[in-house]
């Protein structure tokens, strides 16, 4: 089992107030609208203590770590993204649970979103610490105006096996419709400790974009444009018997 000992734990509860909703607009789709969902916005810790996770509302000592921190932490050679810069988020000391939260505000996008014509991609690389089953889970909570609920999708956590018994990352990915009525999407990062005194689940890379859903008409034309590519292929190989 992994004990952690941090020197120093540095109480945020006053500087992690939350953080303002990311607005989406018209010339974000395609683009993350996570706000600093790499964790590259602000110092990462040496050695696991909690630190200032900029853009996120950070309950329970939630922090980011250095790539190569002291006491077991993924390296840079680690299973993981590739362009994984230099910090990684990671559940934190002495916690059974801690959460990150941000709002990302979709209203510029309504239209779009009521007319049933945007997706969402969400995408993450999540993991843990060697033969432990410390983990993280991504979660996105689709909300209308008003604050109700209307769907949820959760990036699955990445056990211990699936590691291969491995301190390090595996790549998780949800798409589908945004519901029409939405608004406002939760993004949640939970960490969850099974074994040791530090909570190791990590995350890296997190991602929610908007992409616009091609309309009928566009799917009747790519068809008819396969169609009449395959009668010309057809009519070559006729021709060259």
């Amino acid at each position: 089992m992994r004990f952690v000992t941090v020197a120093t734990v540095l109480t945020m509860a006053g500087a992690l107030a939350c953080a303002a909703p990311a607005s989406a607009g018209t010339a974000a789709l395609g683009q993350n609208l996570i706000v600093n969902g790499d964790a590259e916005a602000g110092a990462g810790s040496t050695d696991g203590s909690t630190v200032a996770v900029p853009g996120w509302n950070v309950t329970d000592r939630l922090t980011s770590v250095q790539y190569g921190a002291g006491g077991g932490f993924p390296t840079p050679s680690d299973a993981g993204p590739q362009n994984r810069g230099k910090n990684f988020f990671a559940g934190g000391v002495n916690t059974a649970a801690s959460r990150a939260v941000q709002v990302i505000d979709l209203s510029a996008l309504s239209g779009a979103i009521n007319a049933g014509q945007s997706q969402f991609d969400l995408s993450g690389w999540l993991g843990g610490y060697a033969t432990q089953n410390d983990n993280a889970t991504l979660t996105a909570v689709f909300r209308d105006s008003t604050g109700q609920s209307l769907f949820s999708t959760s990036l699955a956590p990445v056990s211990a096996s699936e590691r291969g018994g491995l301190t390090g990352f595996a790549y998780r990915a949800s798409h589908g419709l945004i519901p029409v009525g939405t608004a406002l999407v939760d993004i949640v990062l939970d960490m969850r400790r099974v074994e040791g005194s530090y909570n190791d689940g990590y995350a890296d890379n997190l991602s929610f974009s908007v992409t616009a859903v091609p309309e009928p008409s566009s799917w009747a034309m790519l068809g008819a444009g396969l169609a009449m590519l395959g009668f010309a292929a057809r009519k070559r190989r006729a021709s060259a018997v």
